[in-house]
């Protein structure tokens, strides 16, 4: 895809995407990415959707134990709680995907909520916890009141306005300046909403042969397990190849999106020596 065609899918004000309960969404904390998942379209008014997250990208990315959350789940239905050593009890709902997996999910502000909760009343809740539940508020705050300025001086937040404080953000605690993500490339191109995740799935079939909610299931499963066969990759070292090959695609990237990620797909499973699990990719 050249940089023509890329512009070609742009999205327009004629056809804007369809959200609907269940849509999947990308979200950036620090430099790392995060899906969320819509609970109500018009959860916070007509056309303004609410969203929400679910308990493997709580473990991820606010630090909570998966299993700790799932252990304090109760009720049924559509009654579903989860209880905090505070006794507080946060609503959990159950939403199927459009990728058609199932979902428990709690809802953004309950999330951040829940996490404070957590810091005023930690019960057994361990330091390192404790430190990465305050390093998910302290981002979001900074990110949230940075969004509420920039909308009073131009009326409007875009996503340009959103990847530039991210780097603010990454920078000033780095201390080292960021360059342009895989996320800006795609965006910069012009490319309608739903090519992110179609060269998302290009880049996971080419390193892993499965797309990436295939990936993520697969890993899902092998999570603890004794009998992980000794060709099979890690989450975290396969994590590491997805970024390596995406920033690599930002560094290769002339005027052909499409061969870039041939380019980088190829360069990354030599580095990381992925094809020997899946026979077919072999070469």
């Amino acid at each position: 895809m050249s940089q023509k065609n890329a512009s070609d899918t742009s999205n327009t004000s004629e056809n804007p995407p369809v959200i609907k309960t269940g849509s999947l969404i990308t979200v950036t904390f620090e430099e790392r990415e995060f899906q969320a998942i819509v609970i109500d379209p018009n959860g916070l008014g007509q056309g303004e959707p609410s969203v929400g997250f679910g308990f493997r990208m709580a473990q991820k990315h606010i630090g909570i134990p998966r299993q700790t959350l799932a252990d304090r789940v109760a009720g049924s239905g559509d009654k579903k709680y989860l209880k905090v050593p505070s006794g507080n009890r946060y609503r959990v709902a159950g939403i199927k995907g459009e990728d058609n997996n199932d979902y428990l999910v709690i809802e953004v502000s309950d999330w951040f909520d829940l996490s404070l909760d957590m810091l005023i009343n930690p019960g057994r809740t361990t330091k390192a916890t404790q430190e990465k539940i305050g390093a998910f508020l302290r981002w979001f705050a900074i990110k949230g009141f940075y969004a509420e300025a920039i909308t009073a001086l131009k009326g409007v937040y875009t996503g340009k306005s959103s990847r530039a404080t991210t780097k603010w953000l990454i920078t000033r605690q780095s201390g080292k300046p960021v360059r342009k993500t895989y996320t800006d490339l795609i965006s910069e191109l012009g490319a309608h909403p739903s090519t992110y995740g179609k060269l998302t799935n290009k880049i996971y079939e080419g390193l892993f042969g499965l797309n990436a909610v295939e990936m993520r299931r697969e890993w899902d499963l092998m999570a603890g397990s004794n009998r992980i066969a000794r060709n099979h990759i890690t989450e975290e070292e396969g994590l590491e190849a997805v970024k390596f090959c995406e920033d690599l695609v930002v560094r290769i990237f002339a005027d052909d999106i499409e061969e870039a990620h041939r380019d980088a797909i190829e360069l990354t499973v030599r580095k990381f020596k992925l094809h020997p699990q899946f026979p077919k990719y072999k070469q």
